[in-house]
C-alpha cells in the first residue's frame, strides 16, 4: 500500500520534516545495512545514508513514498560506488611500501611493528624479483615518487614504456602478494 506524501515545497515546513522523519524511522536501518555491505565500514555507511537523506530533503517533494524510497536506495548505492572509487583511487596513488605499512599497522605495539617490517621486507623481495626494467620503473614511480615524465627522463625511456612497465610490475606484485597470503 503506497500512500502519497503531500508535503510539497509550499506545504508547511513541519509537514515535510514529518514525512522525512517517517521515512527515516521506517527505512534508515535497512539503508545503513545496504551501505555497510557495499563499503564494509559502519561509519562510512552511516555517513552515506545521511548524505542521501539530506539530498532528498533538498530535492523535495517526491511523487509518493515509494518513489522516495527508490530515490533513497539508488542514492545510497551511487554514493557507495563513489566512495569505493575514491578509496581505490587513493590506494592506487600510495607508494607501495607505505601502502603495505598502512594496511599492516593496527597499533603502536612492538608486535605490529614487526609485522609491518616483515611485510615491507617481503614486498622488497618481490620487487627485487621483477624483471630489471619493471623493477626500475616501479622503484622510481612508487618508492621515489617520481612522475611518469621524471621516470622516463631518469631511465631514458619513453612515457609509454614507463606506463607499460609500471602496469605489468604492479600486476605481478599484486598477484604474488595475493598468492602468498
Amino acid at each position: 500500500m503506497t500512500r502519497a506524501i503531500d508535503a510539497g515545497p509550499t506545504a508547511p515546513r513541519g509537514t515535510r520534516e514529518q514525512a522525512l522523519e517517517g521515512l527515516f524511522r521506517a527505512h534508515c536501518t535497512e539503508l545503513v545495512r545496504l551501505a555497510y555491505v557495499l563499503l564494509g565500514d559502519r561509519g562510512q555507511a552511516e555517513e552515506a545514508v545521511q548524505e542521501v537523506y539530506l539530498s532528498l530533503f533538498r530535492h523535495w517533494p517526491p511523487r509518493d513514498e515509494k518513489s522516495a524510497l527508490a530515490y533513497l536506495r539508488s542514492g545510497v548505492i551511487n554514493r557507495c560506488r563513489s566512495d569505493q572509487r575514491r578509496m581505490y583511487s587513493a590506494r592506487r596513488g600510495q607508494p607501495l611500501l607505505q601502502a603495505v605499512a598502512r594496511t599492516s599497522v593496527a597499533g603502536p605495539d612492538a608486535a605490529t611493528a614487526v609485522v609491518a617490517r616483515d611485510e615491507a621486507d617481503r614486498l622488497a623481495q618481490l620487487v627485487r624479483a621483477l624483471p630489471q626494467r619493471q623493477r626500475e620503473v616501479v622503484t622510481c614511480r612508487y618508492y621515489l615518487q617520481l612522475s611518469e615524465r621524471e621516470t622516463a627522463d631518469f631511465l631514458e625511456i619513453g612515457i609509454g614504456s614507463v606506463k607499460r612497465h609500471a602496469h605489468r610490475g604492479l600486476a605481478t606484485l599484486q598477484s604474488r602478494l595475493g598468492d602468498s597470503r
